[in-house]
């Protein structure tokens, strides 16, 4: 098995390792939403806030099944780095094939069921009528392609859980290249308007679909193995994987259906409320990008280490991987309380700046403190999880977050009906999130990870 693209995060510096294994998760999911940004930044110039309102009003819904098969990736991923520290290859490849062969089949139905709900999910989302027809069209291209999106995630987790966050990287610069021609040569030459920002979105996930499993194959079988496309299911590796991973991809489907309710209170604000909003949500990317990279980060590392034997590793990685979370979130949020109203303008035409940007600029300074907690939040849950725990924060999650906030919207909006209300009830959620899962931590951490 290669080993020269690997991060050794079971010897070491535990800072040092866990910094480079994260970082290029970090960038590569950045340079990921890349794709949605270019998408926005082109769709916003070239077809102006309705166009902006049309992609932004459902972006939640694809959330529903890349989040769920990103859950049970985690799972895969969990199994894989577990074996990768014991140096238990063949198990590791066995798990490997039955992993890509499950993501093949979720992906083909994913795309399916996505296309043929979309007047359903439009309408459940009570997406303006100025805007359906549009934001229609981009659901159906969107849909019709996430196979493509599912099978990069579990391959990349594949090479992430043997310490590869490097090739990754890789691709996903090649196709954000890729993404961002297609925007100007589709919506901006073309003027195809969110159709072709769905269509070049797509195209870039094909390849690098493609590429991941490639990379994939070398990596595991040490040479280009074509046998690994085959089919292939192991009872025992698939209920391992499904049985940690399945709680993790509940958890993934209880954020956009929580947000997804909270999307649809946004939208019965108006356009520009809508418009602002998701200028907010572009600005504040990284912060999510950093929270969500530290996660998985934080179980592929607790996985191998536990894997290898080496428990008290796994508590001076939390706080090696708390101190990056919590400082670089927190830089960014200094930087967006006060730079958003020149950085909002970026993402919309000047004709209506005047008009979206301060509104978001107010929303940015409500929320831009209380960032941190979810950085907290994804630490300790990611670290829970890689000591195979996956049931637990499962449950904090659905009544932390995603209970907390439906409860709110079903019972607190209506005496407001204020997007700062809704902005208060995001920041609730957040705090109480960090919280919980902070004690979950520690109370794990006395049970579990005694000193070697």
């Amino acid at each position: 098995m290669k080993t020269r693209k690997e991060i050794n995060l079971i010897e070491g510096s535990v800072f040092k390792g866990l910094l480079l294994f994260v970082l290029p998760i970090i960038a590569g999911s950045l340079i990921q939403q890349l794709y949605l940004a270019a998408d926005a930044v082109i769709v916003g110039q070239f077809a102006g806030k309705t166009g902006l309102a049309a992609i932004d009003s459902v972006h939640t819904l694809f959330k529903f099944p890349l989040n769920f098969m990103s859950g049970l990736s985690a799972g895969a991923t969990i199994v894989i780095s577990g074996y990768f520290g014991a140096k238990q290859y063949n198990d590791l490849k066995c798990s490997a094939r039955t992993a890509y062969t499950l993501a093949v089949i979720l992906g083909v139905i994913c795309s399916v069921a996505g296309v043929l709900a979309t007047p359903q999910l439009l309408e459940l989302m009570d997406v303006p009528l100025d805007i359906r027809p549009m934001t229609a069209i981009y659901c159906r291209i969107y849909f019709g392609g996430i196979w493509s999106m599912v099978l990069y995630n579990m391959a990349a987790g594949v090479l992430r859980a043997l310490g590869d966050s490097k090739n990754p990287l890789y691709i996903l610069m090649v196709c954000s290249v890729v993404n961002i021609a297609g925007d100007l040569l589709l919506v901006g030459v073309f003027d195809m308007g969110v159709g072709g920002a769905a269509a070049a979105t797509v195209l870039a996930q094909i390849v690098s679909a493609a590429c991941a499993l490639f990379l994939m194959i070398r990596t595991v079988h040490g040479v280009a193995d074509s046998h690994l496309l085959k089919p292939h299911y192991c009872n025992i590796h698939m209920v391992q994987m499904v049985k940690k991973g399945m709680p993790l991809a509940l958890q993934g489907i209880l954020f956009p259906i929580a947000n997804s309710i909270v999307q649809a209170s946004v939208n019965g604000m108006g356009t520009d409320a809508i418009a602002a909003w998701s200028i907010c949500g572009k600005l504040d990317m990284l912060i999510w990008l950093i929270a969500d990279a530290m996660g998985p980060a934080m179980t592929t590392y607790t996985a191998q280490n536990l894997g290898a034997g080496h428990r008290n590793r796994v508590k001076k990685g939390v706080f090696a991987g708390g101190g990056i979370a919590v400082f670089s979130i927190a830089l960014i949020s200094a930087v967006l309380y006060v730079g958003t109203p020149v950085l909002g303008s970026l993402f919309i035409a000047k004709a209506d700046a005047a008009a979206i940007v301060p509104i978001a600029a107010h929303y940015m300074k409500l929320m831009a403190p209380f960032y941190v907690f979810y950085g907290i939040y994804e630490i300790c849950s990611g670290t829970c999880c890689g000591m195979g725990d996956t049931v637990h924060p499962m449950i904090l999650t659905l009544i932390c977050t995603c209970l907390l906030r439906v409860l709110a919207i079903w019972f607190i909006l209506p005496r407001f009906e204020s997007m700062e209300c809704i902005i208060g009830i995001y920041i609730i959620s957040w705090i109480a999130s960090g919280t919980a899962f902070t004690i979950m931590y520690l109370t794990k951490s006395r049970r579990g990870l005694a000193n070697d």
